[in-house]
């Protein structure tokens, strides 16, 4: 039985188990976005608090032997289509309407995930991965590119770039 759906006494002894989870992300996931944008409420409903975790996915798959999902659903036929059906489920489901596929996809996230790691000793995490989240997925650009991450961004008190070019970030 789905516990999310089960009777109360359980789905409420779960709940109150998790007051802290780790949500390990990389901006390059399409899937790490979505729950992004759902982590909220999930926080509202439940009381658990997510502490977000920068991974480099494609260290991930490495490390563990495995391929992204472009890579190892190539060739498999329905795979691929199901995937973007589910996607499109999981969207309607949660009133979701800033995604786009980006046409960049895939995009090496290295310095976007580096900033991260520097946005957060500079204490503005929070804004930066909404930033790059919003950058990445709801009005896609070419993260992976050096002039995107500096001037291409609309005017703002920082950028991503400006991170990487941060004495503090260089440690």
């Amino acid at each position: 039985m789905d516990v999310r759906t089960g009777y109360k006494t359980v789905r409420r002894a779960v709940v109150t188990q998790m007051g802290n989870v780790e949500f390990h992300f990389d901006f390059g996931s399409p899937n790490a976005y979505l729950s992004h944008l759902v982590i909220p409420a999930i926080e509202r409903r439940t009381g658990a608090r997510f502490t977000y975790v920068p991974v480099l996915l494609g260290g991930v798959f490495k490390l563990t032997g495995n391929r992204s999902p472009a890579e190892s659903l190539a060739g498999i036929r329905n795979k691929p289509e199901y995937q973007r059906l589910e996607t499109a489920r999981f969207i309607a489901r949660h009133g979701i309407t800033r995604f786009a596929a980006n046409p960049y996809f895939p995009v090496n996230t290295l310095a976007a995930m580096r900033g991260a790691v520097a946005a957060t000793r500079l204490g503005v995490f929070d804004r930066y991965v909404d930033e790059v989240y919003r950058h990445m997925w709801a009005e896609p650009k070419k993260l992976d590119d050096a002039m995107c991450c500096g001037r291409r961004w609309p005017s703002r008190a920082w950028t991503p770039g400006s991170f990487l070019r941060s004495p503090r970030h260089r440690r």
